[in-house]
């Protein structure tokens, strides 16, 4: 496997330019991540309000976070039930490679990251002991920031080669390493300090500091990366249309909490009277010419204005009296719930899963309203299906195995478990509609469907009208 090839294979412009394609995508996919997390800088028009807000602490508020919610209410749908061979030896290895390689923990990870960001990498190779020989296969999730891969011109379906980069140490003792993944060769590369954007200016160098050759021949003929993307070429995050609404969320939340101090404690006022008789007091009959009243001057006198209920107050000087009005909560209450109607409208997400507070529906509606989205589970099911099978079927030919046909059991996205939906499929029963498709319909994966229909009898499979059977 670490058989070294000819340095004529080597292409530093292609190198730097993938490097760069790499580094570019970042910035997208930082922004993915801070939408995902809720940790999106506010901006503000006014110079004047972002002081404003930073001097009552409200600039690192955390924000409202809402746009998460078009990625989990899709991703949360997706369970991958296994991954099965018409041959039972065959499912065993690959019970063995989901195991030593944690996928039952690991791919869920990597499909919420295929949504987060759009596109999530596997890459697959072997594990050799030391003697280089296979010993297992390394199954490992990589982060688009990290990886990338590039496909053919002439045939976009066709990958033509993927990049991975990493950085080691920082200032002066920075080194960024890349690997290069041909579907022939893999490329090994360091580069001291950052990497200057002209290619010329870049001094790249063979990487063979632990030892390995750092021109390795891939024996396999296919690059060993695997993508996870929601569209193609390159995906695109689930949240990306929840910028726009989020973003309007977090500053009607910031301004709203902007005036919450002001509706607990209104700012008041008292205008004064410029023609109002002031020889008199409001705070006792003490005045520091007399001190022989009976007042000590270090005590300010009791005042003369009751708080009791109906109690009238007897103000001198002022013409009157009044307090500021906050803002009314409707001001931000109202354009808050249409922002998220927006979104939910904007993501194609059923607006029960940004506002579950709203009255009840039935069944039915429920899944009239979750159609759009029990589509959108449907098709990544299919995209993830496929990358999934094809990087099953790699690794059982690095393991020297005939992998045949590969089957991706995910756990359907549409089921029927309520009173109405019950009945209705116990019609179609009456009707002669086949068992396995009423199952299906239920919900029930196509897996278990056919080993309930094997172990049953046949009196079991034929439809049969009951009394019972039909809906009331």
């Amino acid at each position: 496997m670490s058989t070294p090839v000819e340095p004529h294979l080597i292409g530093l412009e292609t190198l730097h330019a993938d490097y760069f394609e790499l580094v570019n995508a970042r910035p997208a996919y930082e922004e993915a991540e801070a939408f995902y997390c809720g940790m999106v800088e506010e901006s503000y028009s006014s110079p004047k309000v972002a002081r404003l807000l930073a001097k009552f602490g409200l600039n690192d508020f955390p924000s409202f976070n809402l746009a998460h919610i078009a990625v989990d209410a899709v991703i949360d749908q997706l369970h991958l039930n296994s991954v099965t061979t018409e041959d039972n030896a065959l499912d065993n290895v690959l019970d063995d490679l989901r195991d030593a390689n944690d996928l039952d923990e690991e791919f869920p990870i990597l499909m919420q990251n295929a949504g987060k960001f759009g596109d999530s990498y596997l890459f697959v190779w072997p594990s050799t002991d030391d003697s280089g020989n296979t010993v297992g296969v390394r199954m490992e999730p990589q982060d688009p920031r990290v990886a990338r891969v590039f496909y053919s011109i002439e045939n976009p379906t066709e990958m033509a080669r993927a990049i991975q980069s990493w950085e080691l140490g920082s200032g002066t003792s920075l080194v960024v390493r890349v690997n290069v993944y041909y579907a022939d060769h893999i490329e090994r590369w360091f580069h001291k300090g950052k990497v200057p954007k002209n290619p010329k200016q870049a001094k790249w160098e063979p990487f063979t500091e632990d030892g390995s050759p750092a021109f390795i021949q891939n024996p396999f003929n296919q690059v060993p990366y695997f993508h996870y993307r929601t569209s193609r070429p390159y995906g695109i995050p689930l949240h990306k249309n929840a910028y726009g609404p989020q973003l309007a969320i977090n500053k009607l939340v910031t301004s709203h909490l902007a005036t919450v101090d002001y509706q607990s404690f209104p700012q008041r006022y008292a205008l004064v009277d410029p023609t109002a008789d002031k020889a008199g007091s409001q705070t006792g009959d003490f005045d520091p010419e007399h001190p022989l009243d009976g007042l000590d001057p270090e005590d300010s006198g009791e005042s003369q204005l009751d708080a009791s209920p109906s109690a009238v107050w007897d103000l001198e000087g002022y013409k009157t009296v009044g307090q500021f009005d906050a803002s009314d909560p409707s001001v931000f209450l109202k354009p808050l719930d249409r922002y998220i109607k927006v979104m939910a409208q904007a993501t194609e997400i059923p607006f029960q899963a940004f506002d579950s507070t709203g009255d009840a529906i039935s069944g039915e509606s429920r899944r009239v309203a979750n159609e759009p989205l029990y589509v959108r589970v449907e098709n990544l099911q299919r995209k993830f299906g496929s990358t999934h099978r094809k990087a099953y079927q790699f690794a059982l030919e690095v393991l020297g195995e005939e992998a045949g046909d590969l089957t991706v059991n995910w756990k359907p996205v549409r089921n029927i478990n309520d009173l109405n939906g019950i009945q209705m499929l116990l019609l179609k029963r009456q009707l002669g509609v086949p068992n396995d498709v009423l199952l299906a319909e239920a919900g029930y994966n196509s897996a278990d469907i056919d080993s309930w229909l094997a172990q049953a009898t046949p009196e079991e499979v034929t439809p049969v009208t009951t009394q019972n059977e039909a809906p009331q």
